[in-house]
């Protein structure tokens, strides 16, 4: 069951709202052994001033990391999820509390081992075999310290076993560090594949594999979004459909693969002579649809007039300096009760009745 966090996490950005969720499971364990101290205090194994005083450490240091957190000024750093100073930190306050304990720092060593755990989510090998390094540096000087200043509090048979106990312990973590760090690199590497594979899809639903450009059925699906638009906020909508009639004597003189390159050079041509928010699109074999939002009658018979011009100027390499394409461009604007295939047939019936009559 989800518990609502309400403004405790960000909600507009999910990592960093997933690096608050780690360091709130870590502040929780942090709580267990706040609340574990308190028994080491009726058990009097620790005076109830330096309670107060690793209690008071314990929230100032997490308030203060939550509050970076929580604000995004940790996107500043070279590790925006601060694994490295969480750690550092984990390591100052166990030494501290193993220094004031006066017994029984085995079942606090087991706490601040569970912190340390959350370094091998983030930290790779080399850096989290440094952090070992650094807790165990830590742990040595506390006991060192109690050794020197109070050696009625302290057991060396006991101290050294727990010593050895986390100098084998880092050494695993170090294992599973690097366990997790190749997972991460295998699932990043995944996720790019994916991603690859996601937009490989979309291009053969929408695009048109051979000239690159929107495929019938996109240019279909746009149209019909555009004479909505159209119709709900009453602008006119303009539609030319461009056929190269010419086109079976390029590919039954020269080759399917000059009538190939033929399209996408066509394509390429009217893909410079349209703005940005019309629509472009092969059609069929040799006919091409363009849709002109926003675009009265008189605008659209121009633009059809640029493109007949753009086309039927093209020349392609490999087929001879004179050649030339003829090609039929019709345009219809949107009439009251037009549906997608009223409006295209019109086009295209408009560039039948011109390249007959020429």
């Amino acid at each position: 069951m989800n518990v609502p966090l309400g403004p405790i996490l960000p909600q507009a950005d999910p990592r960093q709202s997933l690096r608050v969720r780690r360091f709130l499971m870590a502040a929780m364990v942090y709580a267990l052994a706040v609340a574990l101290l308190g028994l080491y205090v009726r058990q009097g194994l620790l005076a109830w001033n330096e309670w107060r005083f690793l209690t008071l450490l314990i929230v100032l240091v997490n308030a203060g990391l939550y509050a970076l957190l929580r604000s995004g000024r940790n996107e500043r750093f070279a590790d925006p999820s601060m694994t490295g100073p969480q750690m550092f930190m984990v390591c100052l306050i166990m030494g501290a509390v193993m220094y004031l304990l006066d017994g029984g720092r085995g079942g606090m060593l087991l706490l601040f081992l569970v912190l340390l755990m959350f370094g091998v989510l983030r930290l790779n090998p080399r850096q989290f075999t440094a952090l070992g390094g650094f807790a165990l540096f830590c742990y040595a000087t506390a006991i060192a310290a109690v050794w020197q200043q109070r050696p009625e509090a302290f057991n060396a048979q006991v101290e050294l076993l727990h010593l050895a106990a986390l100098s084998t312990l880092v050494p695993c973590g170090g294992f599973f560090a690097s366990h997790v760090s190749n997972l991460r690199r295998s699932l990043r590497e995944r996720q790019i594949e994916l991603q690859r594979a996601l937009e490989q899809v979309h291009d053969l639903r929408v695009l048109d594999p051979l000239t690159g450009i929107s495929n019938r059925s996109a240019m279909v699906g746009y149209l019909v979004q555009e004479m909505e638009r159209a119709e709900r906020l009453d602008q006119p909508l303009a539609v030319i459909m461009i056929d190269l009639v010419q086109f079976k004597r390029v590919n039954r003189e020269f080759g399917h693969p000059a009538g190939d390159e033929v399209l996408k050079e066509v394509a390429r041509r009217l893909k410079g002579c349209v703005r940005d928010i019309d629509g472009l699109g092969r059609y069929g074999g040799e006919e091409f649809l363009v849709v002109l939002p926003d675009a009265p009658a008189p605008e659209g018979q121009r633009v059809a007039g640029r493109l007949r011009n753009c086309v039927e100027s093209s020349r392609f390499s490999g087929l001879p300096a004179r050649f030339s394409l003829r090609c039929a461009v019709g345009m219809a604007s949107m009439e009251p009760g037009d549906d997608v295939w009223k409006l295209i047939e019109r086009a295209r019936s408009d560039g039948e009745e011109k390249i007959a009559a020429s």
